[in-house]
C-alpha cells in the first residue's frame, strides 16, 4: 500500500505539469489571435462631408440612432503625397451626422460594410478575457491542491508513529539472548499465550495485559521484546515514548488511540513502547495540570490499556524503562502492567555466555580465554560486552593481525573501562617519577591489605580521564555487599599514593585529589548510612534526599549541631586511621616501594603477575575462600 502511494505522488505531479502547459499554450494562442486593430478616427460632420464629396470614403455602415441622427462607421483612403501616382493612406473612421434626404442619397451610393451584431461583440469580449480566466483557474487548481495536502498533513499529526515489523524480519531468538535466564523464563508465558491463546482461556486463565521490562541501559530490554515477538510469530509494533508528545495539545492522546486501533486490527500482536518514562511519569510530582499534554497522553494510555472500552484481546503491551521509580502508580497497577521483569546486569556466568555469543561475530584466536575476560569485567552490561568484542576486532585489524588475540581482548577491556592510552602527552621527568611512586604506593598497599580489591594492572601512562597514571583494581568474583574490613582496606589503599609522596619526596601534591574524594565518600557512607562507626547503627541521612544535598546534612529536625559535630569527628577519625595505616605499611616496605617505582619508570605498565615476580610477593587481595575462612562475607 505504501509503495502504491509513493508511485502515485510523482505520477500526479507529472499530470499537473502537463495540464499547466496545456493551459498556457491555449491561452497564448487566444492572446495572439485576438485582433488588435487601430482605434477608429472620430470625424465631425463637416469633416465627414468633405471626405465624402472628395470621394475618399470607400465603405460605410449606417446605423440610425434616431429619426434625426445617424451613426456612420467605415473606411477612408487618402493620398499619402502629391501626384496622381502617390500611394494611398487607409484608415477607419466613426462619425455622427444629421439625417437629410441629400445625406441619404450620398450614403446610398457607397459600398456597404457588414455591421457587427451584439452577439459578435460578446464573443470578442469573451475571447479577450479568456486568457485571464485560464490563469485564474490554474492558480486556483494549484492553491486548492496545496491546501488539501496541508490539511492531510495536519490530520496526520494525530496518526500513530508505531512501526509494524513482521515476525519474519525480526530474526531474534531467545538463544541469541544470553545472561538473562530468569527473565526468559518469566516472559515465556507471554510467548505461549500469543502462540495458543485458547489453551489459557479454557482453564480461565488471564494472561498479563502488560509487561514492564526494567533494567540498566544496555541489558537487552529491546532485544528481549523483539525475541518475544519473533518466538511467538506475531506482528511487532514498536514506538518510543517520546514519539507521543508534540507541541500541539491533544496529539499525543490521538496517537495513543490510533496505535491501539491499528494493533487491534492485527491481533494477536505485540505492542512495544520503549522508554515509557518519557510519557508515563507520575502525575503527582507537582508539575503540569489538567491540560498538560503529557498528562493527557498518559490518561489516554491508561484508558486504552484497561478502561471502559478496552477490548484488547490478543494485544499485549511490553514497555521498557530504566527509571521505574518515576512512573505513575496507575500505570503499574494490576490490569495494566501486571508484571515487572528485571533485566539485571549479568553475573560472571552470564557474562561468559554473552561473550560467547558476540565472539561468534568476530574472528577470534583459539587461545582467547573468555573466562578471564568474564571474571575481570564485573558490572558490564550486554551492550558493554558487545562493544568490547568489537573494539578487540578493531584493534586486531589496526595491528594487522588475522585474528583477535587475548592481548587484544584485554586491551579492549581496559579501553572500555578506563579509556585509551594517551602516549602523546608530554610529561616532565619530575612528574613522571612522582607518578611512578604515587601509583606504586597504591599498588603496594593494595597487595598487603588482605581484604582490598586485587590489583589488576598499574601504569604511569595517562589513560582516559587519568591525567598521569592509574592503578587498576578488579575483583575476582561478583560482589554485592562490602564488609567493614573491606571498606577500611579500600580507604587505606586510597591514601597509599599520598603517603608514598610524603615518604619519598617529603612533600605532597594535588595528584591525590580524587583519592581524597573517594576516601571521604566512603567514610561518610560508613558513618551516616551503614552504621559502621562508634555512633551506632543509626542512619543520619534521608534516603530520598536530593542529589545536591550532603548525605551527612539531613533536615534540622532530624539531628542537632552536636550530632553533626560527632559525625564530622567520626569521619575525620576514619580518614586519619586510613592515612596512618597506609603510612605504616609503606614505611615497613620502603625497599619494595622503590623497586616497584623504578620498574614502572622502565616498563611504564605492569600487570599483577609481573609485579608479584618483581617483589617476590603474593598479593593478599581477599578471595571468596579467604573471606569465608575469616567469617567475612564475600
Amino acid at each position: 500500500m505504501a509503495e502504491k502511494m509513493n508511485q502515485d505522488k510523482p505520477r500526479s505531479g507529472r499530470a499537473a505539469l502537463v495540464w499547466l502547459l496545456i493551459f498556457v499554450f491555449i491561452g497564448s494562442l487566444l492572446i495572439f489571435r485576438t485582433p488588435s486593430g487601430a482605434k477608429p478616427k472620430e470625424f465631425s460632420q463637416s469633416e465627414f462631408e468633405r471626405y465624402l464629396l472628395a470621394g475618399q470614403i470607400v465603405q460605410a455602415a449606417v446605423t440610425p440612432e434616431s429619426n434625426r441622427v445617424l451613426s456612420v462607421e467605415g473606411k477612408f483612403s487618402v493620398p499619402a503625397g502629391s501626384g496622381k501616382m502617390a500611394p494611398m493612406k487607409n484608415g477607419s473612421f466613426r462619425a455622427r451626422v444629421l439625417r437629410s434626404s441629400r445625406m441619404d442619397e450620398m450614403l446610398a451610393k457607397l459600398p456597404q460594410m457588414k455591421i457587427e451584431t451584439g452577439n459578435d461583440n460578446l464573443w470578442a469580449l469573451a475571447i479577450s478575457i479568456l486568457p485571464v480566466l485560464l490563469i485564474l483557474v490554474v492558480i486556483y487548481f494549484f492553491t486548492s491542491r496545496q491546501i488539501r495536502m496541508a490539511g492531510r498533513g495536519a490530520m496526520d499529526f494525530g496518526k500513530s508513529r508505531a512501526r509494524m515489523i513482521p515476525p519474519d524480519q525480526l530474526k531474534v531468538k531467545f538463544d541469541d539472548i544470553a545472561g538473562a535466564d530468569e527473565a526468559k523464563e518469566e516472559i515465556q508465558e507471554i510467548v505461549e499465550f500469543l502462540r495458543d491463546p485458547l489453551k489459557f482461556q479454557l482453564v480461565g486463565g488471564r494472561i498479563p495485559k502488560g509487561c514492564l521490562l526494567v533494567g540498566n541501559p544496555g541489558t537487552g530490554k529491546t532485544l528481549m521484546a523483539k525475541a518475544v515477538a519473533c518466538e511467538a510469530g506475531v506482528p511487532f509494533f514498536s514506538i518510543s515514548g517520546s514519539d507521543f508528545v508534540e507541541m500541539f495539545v491533544g496529539v499525543g492522546a490521538s496517537r495513543v488511540r490510533d496505535m491501539f486501533e491499528e494493533a487491534r486490527k492485527n491481533t494477536p500482536c505485540l505492542l512495544f513502547i520503549d522508554e515509557i518514562d518519557a510519557v508515563g511519569r507520575s502525575r503527582f510530582s507537582g508539575w503540569g495540570g489538567g491540560h498538560d499534554e503529557r498528562e493527557q497522553t498518559l490518561n489516554a494510555l491508561l484508558v486504552e490499556m484497561d478502561g471502559l472500552e478496552s477490548n484488547r484481546s490478543g494485544v499485549i503491551v511490553l514497555a521498557a524503562t530504566n527509571r521505574p521509580d518515576v512512573l505513575d502508580p496507575a500505570l503499574l497497577r494490576p490490569g495494566r502492567f501486571d508484571r515487572q521483569i528485571v533485566m539485571d546486569l549479568p553475573d560472571i556466568v552470564g557474562r561468559r555466555k554473552i561473550l560467547g555469543v558476540h565472539v561468534k561475530n568476530i574472528k577470534a584466536d583459539a587461545g582467547v580465554d573468555l573466562d578471564v575476560i568474564a571474571r575481570t569485567t564485573p558490572g558490564f552490561s550486554g551492550a558493554d560486552l558487545a562493544n568490547l568484542c568489537n573494539e578487540a576486532a578493531l584493534l586486531a585489524a589496526r595491528y594487522g593481525r588475522e585474528a583477535v588475540t587475548q592481548a587484544d581482548m584485554e586491551e579492549a577491556r581496559d579501553k572500555v573501562c578506563y579509556g585509551r592510552e594517551r602516549r602523546s602527552r608530554k610529561i616532565i621527568d619530575r612528574e613522571r617519577r612522582l607518578t611512578a611512586f604515587h601509583e606504586a604506593g597504591h599498588a603496594l598497599v593494595a597487595m598487603l591489605c588482605k581484604y582490598a580489591t586485587p590489583v589488576h594492572k598499574v601504569t604511569i601512562i595517562p589513560r582516559g580521564q587519568a591525567f598521569l597514571g592509574a592503578t587498576f583494581m578488579m575483583p575476582k568474583e561478583d560482589v554485592y555487599t562490602h564488609s567493614r574490613l573491606e571498606m577500611l582496606d579500600s580507604m587505606a589503599v586510597s591514601m597509599g599514593g599520598r603517603v608514598a609522596e610524603e615518604l619519598v619526596f617529603g612533600d605532597i601534591t594535588t595528584g591525590a585529589a580524587a583519592d581524597i574524594e573517594h576516601l571521604t565518600h566512603m567514610a561518610r557512607s560508613m558513618v551516616c548510612i551503614y552504621g559502621m562507626s562508634d555512633l551506632g547503627a543509626v542512619r543520619y541521612t534521608d534516603a530520598h534526599a536530593q542529589v545536591h544535598v550532603r548525605i551527612d546534612a539531613p533536615p534540622p529536625d532530624v539531628m542537632g549541631p552536636e550530632t553533626a559535630r560527632e559525625i564530622d569527628l567520626a569521619i575525620r577519625s576514619l580518614a586519619k586511621g586510613a592515612h596512618d595505616r597506609a603510612k605504616k605499611i609503606l614505611s615497613e616496605n620502603l625497599d619494595k616501594l622503590n623497586a616497584l617505582a623504578l620498574a614502572l619508570l622502565e616498563h611504564e605498565t605492569m600487570d599483577i603477575a609481573e609485579i608479584e615476580t618483581l617483589l617476590g610477593l603474593k598479593s593478599a587481595g581477599g578471595t571468596a575462600e579467604d573471606k569465608a575462612a575469616d567469617g567475612t562475607p564475600a
